[in-house]
């Protein structure tokens, strides 16, 4: 059945969900997302998710006997992030964290994690945390004095997942912390691990012991996590997979995520990774300019805070930024002083970036987040700043062309003439065609 054909049926048998499919389809289109976690999936690794390996499972017996695909998925994991061991059939981050706490943990035993993270993937799970977090007037974490902490709490286990720190970490200190006290090092490089991935920001991979990321957001692949360890600690953390329900995934998400992780190993998701941290740079310099305060003294990844002016309510920026067109997510910050918390709105340039936005587009978005952001913007000024995203993105699929490894596919024939060459990039127009009017 065709998609024309497909859409017709939906919207004669179930007029609610082709209703909710066409207002989110709006809505992604012809707004602009710069929350972290929103970033499309790559058009083939969707077309592999939606492909009929729906129709069958990938359920796996024992460590020594593994389907096909999960082997694949696990290889490439292993290969690009240079790990000695991967698990793959994990249904999300949340999963992912609540195997390395039960496979690394005793109940009782302190956490030591940066902003206290994992300790909301923690229900049912008693373990002691205690925060360690960026200094509140430099903004920056401050190792010496996490190391102090780690010597006085002796934890077992070290956490530290970035998800609102725009600084490249020193894991070489962070590595030397947790031996010195004889914890466990567990690091999640959540939205970052595409740039990781690239090699375009340090990897943690071979300092810590366990090390975690979710599949889709950077990625662009499925939802899903990877968790990478070292090979001593494979038979604890796989019998932890096991031990929490984790036992079978469909084959077309493995596919998929097959897909994502082949993709980050190409020259073209370097590009992209490039870009994104161009434009995150671009969009850190031009809210400078026009005098908004940004946390951490800017930005080194994807991530850029940018805190409300005084006296300016976080949520209502947060709602007045989407009436404008643009989706931002507000953040409170822990520091190592207790009772200072920092807000600011967590912006991430992955998604823009997917969407085939550039230096020069972060000027406009700029404008309008800084106007908001001051308090000051009349009536006026929101309609022309709604007009000005607008006419940016109007014309902005939801993944560019230009992150496409459509060379791949133009060189999939080897033609011997130049008859053949010419018929050859007819097809291949014919291809790129196609797969724009499906997947945009």
């Amino acid at each position: 059945m065709k998609k024309e054909d497909l859409l017709n049926h939906l919207k004669a048998f179930d007029p609610t969900l082709y209703g909710f499919l066409q207002d989110e389809s709006h809505r992604q289109r012809y707004t602009l997302s710069l929350i972290p976690t929103d970033s499309a999936m790559s058009p083939l690794a969707a077309f592999l998710e939606g492909s009929p390996l729906a129709n069958s499972g990938a359920e796996v017996c024992t460590a020594h006997h593994e389907h096909f695909i999960e082997e694949l998925v696990r290889t490439r994991a292993q290969e690009l992030f240079g790990s000695e061991h991967a698990v793959v059939r994990l249904g999300g981050i949340a999963a992912a964290s609540r195997v390395a706490l039960l496979g690394l943990l005793q109940p009782g035993d302190t956490v030591l994690s940066f902003n206290l993270r994992k300790q909301e993937h923690c229900a049912g799970l008693e373990f002691h945390f205690e925060n360690y977090g960026i200094d509140p007037t430099l903004q920056r974490v401050d190792w010496d004095e996490a190391a102090q902490i780690a010597e006085r709490i002796k934890p077992r286990l070290i956490v530290f997942s970035p998800v609102s720190y725009p600084r490249i970490p020193n894991y070489e200190r962070l590595a030397a912390i947790a031996r010195a006290v004889g914890a466990y090092l567990w690091v999640d490089i959540g939205q970052c691990v595409g740039l990781v991935a690239a090699g375009l920001i340090p990897s943690p991979v071979a300092l810590a012991d366990v090390v975690t990321f979710p599949t889709n957001d950077s990625l662009r692949g499925p939802d899903g996590a990877i968790l990478l360890c070292r090979e001593d600690l494979a038979p604890q953390l796989d019998a932890a997979v096991a031990n929490t329900g984790h036992i079978s995934m469909h084959t077309n998400r493995l596919a998929a995520l097959a897909f994502a992780l082949h993709a980050a190993a190409q020259p073209k998701f370097r590009a992209y990774g490039e870009q994104v941290l161009a434009n995150s740079k671009s969009l850190a310099a031009a809210l400078e300019k026009r005098g908004t305060a940004l946390l951490c003294g800017g930005t080194e990844t994807h991530l850029v805070l940018a805190a409300p002016a005084p006296g300016v309510d976080l949520m209502d920026a947060v709602h007045t930024l989407a009436q404008i067109g643009l989706y931002v997510k507000p953040d409170r910050i822990p520091t190592m002083r207790p009772q200072l918390i920092l807000s600011a709105l967590r912006l991430s340039t992955l998604n823009p970036t997917t969407r085939g936005l550039t230096e020069g587009d972060m000027e406009i978005v700029a404008d309008a987040l800084a106007g908001v952001l001051s308090g000051s913007l009349s009536a006026a000024q929101q309609d022309a700043l709604r007009l000005s995203i607008g006419k940016l993105i109007m014309d902005k699929p939801l993944f560019s062309d230009r992150w496409m490894n459509l060379d791949a596919m133009a060189h999939a024939d080897c033609p011997v003439s130049g008859e053949g060459i010419a018929v050859h990039t007819h097809a291949a127009s014919e291809r790129r065609n196609i797969l724009k009017n499906l997947f945009q």
